[in-house]
Formats: structure tokens, C-alpha cells, sequence
């Protein structure tokens, strides 16, 4: 029989502090990662219309496929290792599933995937934290996970 579930889920103040905290710390890689990349763009780039032009379009995609990279290993591999990512060991959250237990790699995945679903329309997945009483984003019904007070586990 599983152990009862005991309601100490997160506020959604203290989740969009952590995402806040982890957005500003993934900006500051992806930073330093974008002009690393612009400089190297630059260097290969020799100013010829053509191969500028193909350069910039390869420049965008990399630039977006290590947006993306950058993103899903952050928060798949801390949330599967230890439940916290930095902004939430700051803030003292953890994710686990809905039975207390820590989240697997894949399910750090697919609540990562849904990461997506709640920030394409202009954040509302996240923001439904804000309303839901159970303090549950999209992403968190999807992966069926929740985020609690550390203290408490």
C-alpha cells in the first residue's frame, strides 16, 4: 500500500523564483556560448554573398539547436538526478512524482517536452500554476509530477 500523499506543494511564487534563477543562469552559458559562436561565424563568414547567406541560416539553426540542447539537458538532467535544478535548490523545491518518489530520467523528459506546451502560449501553462489549486502546471499534469517544499520531504 502506498504511503498517504501529504499536500506541501509549492507556492507558485517560490516555482517562478527557481524558473527565474534558472533562466538567468542558462542566459549567462547561452551568452558566452552565442558569441563564441558569433565570433566563429564572423571568422568563417569572408564576406561573400553566398556562403554569407548560408552561413547565417547554419548560424540560426545552431544557435537555436543549442538554445533548445542547452535547455532540455539542464533541466532533464538535474530534475532526474536530484529533483532540484539550481533555482530550486535556492529556493528549497523539489520535483518528485505524484507518489513522492524521484522523478526518472524519462519522466524529467517528458516534463521537460512539456515545458514547451506550457510556454508556447505566451507562458499559460506556466501562469496556470498561479490558479490551479494544487499549484500544477501543464507540464507537471503531463509528466505527473509535482514540485513540493524540500524541507518537508
Amino acid at each position: 500500500m502506498s504511503e498517504p500523499v501529504i499536500n506541501n506543494n509549492a507556492s507558485f511564487v517560490s516555482r517562478a523564483m527557481a524558473l527565474t534563477i534558472d533562466f538567468v543562469l542558462l542566459d549567462i552559458i547561452y551568452f558566452f556560448l552565442f558569441i563564441l559562436l558569433t565570433v566563429q561565424f564572423i571568422e568563417a563568414a569572408h564576406f561573400e554573398p553566398l556562403p554569407l547567406a548560408a552561413l547565417f541560416i547554419l548560424y540560426l539553426l545552431v544557435i537555436w539547436g543549442s538554445f533548445i540542447f542547452l535547455h532540455m539537458v539542464y533541466f532533464t538532467l538535474f530534475h532526474a538526478w536530484s529533483g532540484q535544478t539550481i533555482g530550486k535548490m535556492v529556493m528549497g523545491i523539489k520535483v518528485v512524482t505524484h507518489e513522492n518518489k524521484p522523478a526518472s530520467t524519462s519522466t524529467s523528459f517528458l516534463r521537460w517536452s512539456g515545458y514547451i506546451l506550457s510556454a508556447v502560449p505566451l507562458a499559460t501553462g506556466f501562469l496556470w500554476a498561479a490558479v490551479d489549486k494544487d499549484h500544477f502546471a501543464w507540464h507537471d499534469r503531463l509528466a505527473q509530477t509535482r514540485v513540493i517544499s524540500s524541507e518537508m520531504t
